[in-house]
């Protein structure tokens, strides 16, 4: 124990934007005793960072932590080398969590300079930077409404906002996109990556694809456990398949070839779009022979290559190994 505290000390030296050292959260006592986060070691470093994993899987419980909404029961976290849940941390973080709860009957003006003045800005100060942040998110002309009066996309539009409003170092964000139609979707997202150029995101999301879009790195928790933690580009070469796919005007007759080829283990044709797939043998080799199989055929060769797994496969691959799915 000792020794790994003076190595989370040593790397705390270093500017990680959320760094934590066995991080704990038990709910009940004795028998009825449940670990929600088990002690897990984050390293998160600047930019757009996913954090994944299913329902239950631990992912609000560990971000509020993180914020000091929810006390820690063991472990330690920090937030730019600020311990988590002090004052020095909170002004250092924007918080969006998953159901934000809005005065309704303030207009998203007046709740920004609240939220301003919360986070430490005089009245002044507040509403310039409430305004600016409207002019940002599209939503200058409906500043004077009431909340209640707002769409999801602007709810969700103010809150980020809010979160924003103190000039924090660091967003973390609670499924942002949660209960938006794909036009909100896609405006929240392009918002996030701008927001990015000058601020980290730490940010959960169980729509996968728009994780995909984002994020260069992802942490993947399941049960309160860290699974997997790496850029996307590692991690999709970890998991890359050896199924290569094919297609060609002639896909029944080239079928046929390459179930006779010794350096053919097995190849099929995929019922949803047609496309030859094949297991090699000898994967240099079907590479080296494919042109003479196609010549021999007489085809047009339409594609060749390995299909680029997405984050969904991974994800769904990575919980099947783990016993999630039977």
């Amino acid at each position: 124990m000792i020794k790994r505290k003076k190595a989370y000390e040593k790397e705390a030296e270093f500017q990680y934007e959320i760094l934590s050292n066995e991080l704990q959260k038990i709910y009940g006592k004795k028998d009825k005793a449940f670990e929600a986060v088990k002690k897990i070691n984050l390293r998160i470093e600047p930019g757009i960072h996913g954090f994944l994993g299913p329902n239950g899987a631990g992912k609000t419980t560990t971000m509020n932590m993180l914020v000091g909404a929810l006390a820690i029961t063991s472990g330690e976290a920090k937030i730019r080398n600020e311990k988590a849940g002090t004052v020095e941390a909170r002004r250092l973080i924007g918080f969006l969590p998953q159901d934000p709860v809005f005065y309704d009957n303030m207009t998203g003006e007046e709740y920004l300079i609240y939220m301003g003045k919360l986070g430490g800005l005089n009245k002044m100060e507040a509403r310039k930077r409430a305004q600016e942040l409207c002019v940002y998110f599209d939503i200058f002309n409906d500043r004077t409404r009431p909340i209640g009066e707002y769409s999801g996309g602007m709810k969700q539009k103010i809150g980020i906002a809010a979160a924003l409003i103190h000039k924090p170092k660091l967003l973390i964000l609670d499924e942002p996109t949660a209960n938006l139609d794909p036009i909100g979707r896609a405006n929240i997202i392009d918002k996030i990556k701008e927001i990015s150029k000058t601020v980290s995101v730490f940010v959960s999301s169980h729509i996968l694809s728009e994780i995909e879009q984002m994020c260069e790195r992802v942490t993947m928790i399941n049960k309160g456990a860290i699974v997997i933690s790496d850029t996307l580009k590692n991690i999709k070469q970890q998991y890359i398949g050896n199924t290569y796919e094919l297609d060609t005007n002639k896909n029944k007759e080239m079928l046929k070839s390459l179930k006779q080829k010794d350096y053919v283990q097995n190849t099929w044709i995929k019922e949803e779009d047609g496309t030859i797939q094949i297991i090699p043998q000898d994967a240099d080799k079907l590479k080296q022979e494919m042109p003479k199989v196609i010549l021999e055929n007489n085809a047009i060769l339409y594609s060749f290559h390995i299909p680029e797994i997405s984050l969904q496969d991974i994800f769904m691959e990575v919980y099947v190994e783990k016993g999630d799915k039977k």
